[in-house]
């Protein structure tokens, strides 16, 4: 644990850098805008279509026709209202899908290379990653990370499991994402999996930690970056220690 408070203590001392302090809210206001955009563009015919197909399915007809407690008005609101409801829940994830995209593909090089001038002057470059494996790698952790969303999105209604189930989604897709990112230029392919495989369980607890930031009032807009932050510091520091303490 002293490993993640490290990193979290570093990450806040260095919001106190104006170009720090500038990237922490640009990633969240760009993804709501394109979510938003998403919504009021596709999301009309989204809605529509799958709450068509819900009002003309098995299960809804069973429910009017057996007992008879739904006209067929009704059953068209009911269906509306909760693709509606479905749509608006998965609109927020998506959105922090997009930003966490964002930084890691757009503005962690920008961080990554203010903290090595600061804190990591001499950490030499092994290059044991590429921008078309840092693209794949984020194809495939956003494939898993919509589809375990898809797939779990009906757990949600079960009392706990709607802050339970995005906290550990959150917790995946930052470590996923941000630990191959943060170390492609730094680490060799050697040193990557090590750091992995020796501190897998404290990079999903600081995933975990950092998702409870989304539950913080107004804090969730600084989320996507400073998680950036906080994993560029645990695996920058992971890095260094292990260079240092090699026989």
């Amino acid at each position: 644990m002293d490993k993640i408070f490290r990193a979290l203590k570093q990450s806040f001392q260095a919001c106190g850098n104006p170009r720090i302090l500038f990237l922490l809210f640009l990633p969240f206001m760009l993804a709501v805008f394109v979510g938003l955009v998403l919504f009021f563009t596709l999301g009309t015919w989204w809605i529509t279509a799958a709450s068509t197909g819900i009002e003309q399915s098995f299960v809804m007809q069973y429910i009017s026709e057996k007992w008879n407690i739904l006209s067929s008005d009704s059953a068209a609101s009911v269906s509306y209202f909760f693709v509606l409801i479905v749509t608006i829940l998965l609109l927020i994830p998506f959105s922090y899908l997009v930003a966490v995209i964002l930084v890691s593909l757009v503005l962690l090089p920008f961080i990554l290379r203010i903290l090595e001038k600061k804190d990591y002057p001499s950490l030499d470059k092994k290059r044991g990653g590429s921008f078309s494996g840092s693209l794949w790698n984020t194809l495939k952790v956003s494939v898993i990370y919509l589809v375990a969303l898809s797939g779990t999105l009906f757990l949600w209604l079960v009392p706990g499991f709607a802050i339970v189930i995005p906290l550990l989604l959150s917790a995946y897709l930052n470590k996923n994402l941000f630990v191959y990112d943060v170390l492609e230029e730094f680490a060799s392919v050697e040193e990557r999996q090590r750091i992995e495989k020796e501190n897998r369980g404290l990079l999903y607890g600081l995933g975990v930690i950092l998702g409870l930031i989304n539950y913080v009032p107004l804090a969730f807009v600084v989320a996507p970056t400073f998680a950036s932050l906080a994993y560029s510091y645990f695996c920058l520091n992971a890095l260094k220690d292990l260079r240092e303490n090699r026989p």
